[in-house]
């Protein structure tokens, strides 16, 4: 599916590119991006708290490839790999004893953005904007889960099975797809013929739920009030572009 899904957005950006080369340019490109993510609306698995919010750091890494219709509009298609997540940590009050909770939720996507820019006019620096949908590929998903720096080994029942709270490897809980809603905004630096950078700002929200059904609502409380989770986060980007004119600027 993922092989199928990236040949298609590939072939489908070339032929729309073909079908106006004789407009502008196309240009290829490395970026990467280091970013602090949130997962909104946490999931504590049978716990009757939430527990409070660690500033979480992650990061990407891509290779682009985009296409100017004309001075000031375009497309740009992303394949890369992202570190996502959230850390948490609480102390609570238990039978008179202070009890530390810890977790750490590590979620690797592999991910595909396509979006539109527009860029304004320039010889050296020209500011952009971009937007777009990003779809997400989990690839894996881990965790560090603690109670008293001790793995946190409590089971509750989930599709009648037994389960560890604070298993290590969870990718089974969430959902293998979702898409988000992406906006960059930065420069694009010419810095030698054919050859610019790019600088800027970067921001992603999840649209759909990140948590797979079974783990939506574990316990089966029909007093639940499920919120789903999404996946945000915001960073700073870097990258390297080559062109290739293919129609006067």
């Amino acid at each position: 599916m993922k092989k199928s899904f990236i040949a298609s957005i590939i072939v489908t950006l070339f032929v729309f590119a073909g079908s106006l080369q004789a407009q502008k340019q196309l240009y290829f490109g490395l970026a990467g991006t280091g970013l602090s993510s949130v997962i909104t609306n946490q999931n504590n698995y049978g716990l009757p708290f939430e527990m409070d919010y660690a500033v979480t750091f992650g990061g990407s890494g891509n290779v682009n490839v985009g296409f100017d219709f004309n001075k000031n509009l375009g497309l740009k298609l992303e394949i890369g790999f992202a570190k996502l997540g959230q850390k948490y940590a609480d102390t609570r009050m238990e039978n008179d004893t202070n009890y530390k909770y810890a977790r750490n939720i590590k979620l690797n996507y592999l991910q595909i953005p396509l979006m539109f820019k527009y860029q304004s006019n320039g010889e050296v620096a020209r500011f952009y904007f971009m937007v777009g949908p990003q779809f997400n590929f989990l690839l894996s998903a881990k965790q560090v889960y603690t109670k008293q720096d001790l793995s946190y080994d409590d089971y509750i029942t989930v599709a009648n099975k037994p389960v560890k709270i604070g298993e290590e490897t969870i990718t089974d809980r969430f959902n293998s797809f979702h898409v988000m809603a992406r906006f960059d905004l930065g420069v694009d630096i010419h810095v030698a013929t054919n050859l610019f950078l790019n600088v800027g700002l970067t921001m992603a929200y999840g649209l759909t739920d990140i948590n797979a059904t079974d783990w939506q609502n574990p316990l089966k409380n029909t007093d639940y009030d499920y919120n789903p989770s999404h996946n945000i986060y915001g960073g700073v980007n870097f990258g390297i572009n080559y062109m290739l004119p293919i129609g006067g600027k």
